[in-house]
């Protein structure tokens, strides 16, 4: 049965159509992902589904129900969380006080839901948080509870924008076990993400654009994944840019020691060491809460150290790009350039010179005078990586700088930082939650808990966990969900990925097929597959102990 029906659908607000003759249907019992950058019209598509946005043509079904004249019959068979952390909860009510709450408007008493929010609080290891107010809650732990929330009324369907967007590895993974456990029960999902590799883990998707969908696609039937099929589908037009500056060398790298930083009685930073040679892209990785932001702001001097040093050659010399985006929007992009210029004392030639080079990096040649409010959000990323850029620092700090930006805007970004390092000898640390990032870094810095527990190269980092954990595999078989429990039983790190799972383990091939066959799971298949980036941050995240990096 088809558990979404969208045909023809449109939708424009005043000048701008969010969505263009969409099309797509959804099986019961699937997750399925709407993939694509900001400003795709994900979200608009997400709330017309969800019965709380009208639109301008075509048709829309829930379960047979049409949206567009029944919308408040559709609420009654599906749970809507909407995009942005913690933004369908109650931040004054406790964990526990904000599922009754969701129960009850659902017409649901607690004595009704007493076991599924026991399960729910269980499989989201929220049980001993029930007593804490949701204001207190780290993100991870505020999107687990909205996706309890959303499940306690026990709905058909559920639709949740964007989930996991600003949610670190260790959690997004978790959110995703929860998923798998509730579409075992039946439950159909359609969830939004920027996260392109995410796709993989639906068991289809389709890629969205400027309004349109580009194509749905089954993980398993396509060779490319989605950031491929996206390049494909939307050919980035060609970007080339200049360094009208003197080449120079590489000559300021950073060294911290025993970086500590207290608030209070919590340590968020804890006894940190690094260095970072000069002219290295150097990548620090890390959970929510891991202490990337905090220690990146000591690095440049927002924040005092409670001990511990940094040590760069002169504080003139860094350009900060912060996570919260750095400009100002409502002013044009020219104003922006020149209060950039005016606060590191640029003016004259020299400003209109290196004016010219941050609107060629940025694409914005001929828009100076556009709100920054207005413009999309690759070319913002750009202005705003070009205004740190303005005094040609030798450090350059960017704190999760490509955050929902499609791949061939953020191959741009990455090609203007490559061409940085590489001509001008600039010394790059960036933080990213986006994990194909971290093969564009030369070496990488993993924290947990406020320590670094691992340090070296990508490829490093992956042969390391291969060492401490083992070979992986892909696994496919007619009862996944039976495999799991089998196979995490036994000690076994497994965990879904699409239809497939994904076997983490130092037992041979030939031991883990035994084990299944042991197990009764017939018709499988078990394959070889390579350990990712993902792997590898969740393993040593979950390490406490700091890991000293050294030769694999």
């Amino acid at each position: 049965m088809l558990a979404l029906r969208v045909e023809g659908l449109s939708k424009s607000y005043r000048n701008v159509e969010a969505l263009r003759d969409v099309s797509l249907s959804v099986e019961e019992g699937q997750i399925y992902g709407i993939i694509g950058p900001d400003g795709a019209g994900k979200s608009t598509l997400m709330k017309i589904v969800a019965g709380v946005l009208s639109f301008d043509r075509g048709r829309v079904e829930v379960f047979g129900v049409d949206v567009g004249r029944f919308p408040e019959r559709v609420k009654s068979i599906l749970s809507f969380m909407p995009q942005g952390i913690g933004q369908n909860l109650y931040m004054d009510l406790t964990v526990s006080e904000n599922i009754d709450f969701f129960a009850s408007i659902k017409g649901s008493r607690p004595s009704d839901v007493r076991d599924l929010k026991e399960r729910l609080l269980e499989v989201t290891g929220l049980s001993p948080f029930r007593d804490r107010f949701a204001k207190h809650l780290s993100g991870g732990m505020q999107q687990k509870l909205g996706i309890c929330c959303s499940l306690i009324s026990r709905p058909r369907f559920v639709i949740l924008d964007e989930p996991t967007t600003g949610v670190d590895p260790v959690s997004r993974r978790e959110l995703w076990d929860l998923l798998y456990e509730f579409v075992e029960d039946g439950i159909t999902i359609l969830f939004s993400t920027s996260y392109m590799d995410e796709a993989e883990r639906s068991h289809r998707f389709c890629l969205m654009h400027e309004g349109r969908i580009l194509g749905e696609f089954d993980p398993e039937d396509e060779e490319l994944s989605a950031d491929e099929l996206f390049r494909r589908l939307v050919p980035a037009e060609g970007f080339s840019f200049s360094i009208p500056f003197e080449r120079r060398e590489a000559t300021s790298g950073v060294e911290v020691d025993s970086l500590t930083k207290r608030f209070g009685n919590f340590v968020a930073v804890d006894g940190v060491s690094f260095e970072v040679e000069p002219g290295e892209i150097f990548g620090l990785l890390g959970p929510n809460g891991a202490g990337k932001t905090t220690t990146i702001k000591m690095m440049v001097g927002l924040l005092k150290p409670t001990s511990g040093t940094v040590r760069i050659a002169g504080r003139e010399k860094i350009g900060y790009m912060s996570q919260k985006f750095s400009l100002y929007k409502d002013l044009t992009v020219s104003e922006n350039i020149d209060y950039y210029g005016a606060v590191y004392g640029i003016q004259g030639r020299e400003l209109r010179r290196r004016r010219d080079w941050i609107l060629e990096i940025s694409g914005l040649e001929g828009m100076e005078g556009m709100k920054v409010a207005d413009i999309p959000l690759g070319f913002k990323q750009r202005l705003a990586l070009g205004c740190s850029f303005i005094h040609l620092p030798e450090v350059l700090f960017l704190d999760e700088p490509t955050s929902g930006v499609d791949p061939s805007a953020r191959d741009a970004f990455w090609e203007i930082i490559r061409g940085l390092s590489d001509h001008l000898g600039v010394t790059v640390i960036i933080t990213t939650h986006h994990l194909l990032e971290a093969h564009y870094c030369n070496r990488l810095a993993l924290m947990s808990g406020g320590k670094v527990v691992a340090l070296g190269s990508p490829h490093e980092l992956i042969k390391r966990a291969e060492g401490l954990q083992g070979r992986m595999y892909e696994l496919s078989c007619s009862d996944p969900y039976g495999a799991r429990e089998f196979l995490r039983g036994s000690g076994v790190v497994c965990y879904f990925y699409g239809k497939k799972l994904r076997v983490w383990t130092k037992l041979s091939e030939g031991d883990v097929r035994k084990l299944l066959e042991r197990a009764g799971i017939e018709n499988f298949s078990l394959v070889p597959s390579p350990v990712n980036m993902e792997d590898v941050f969740i393993l040593f995240s979950g390490m406490r102990g700091e890991v000293s990096s050294g030769s694999c």
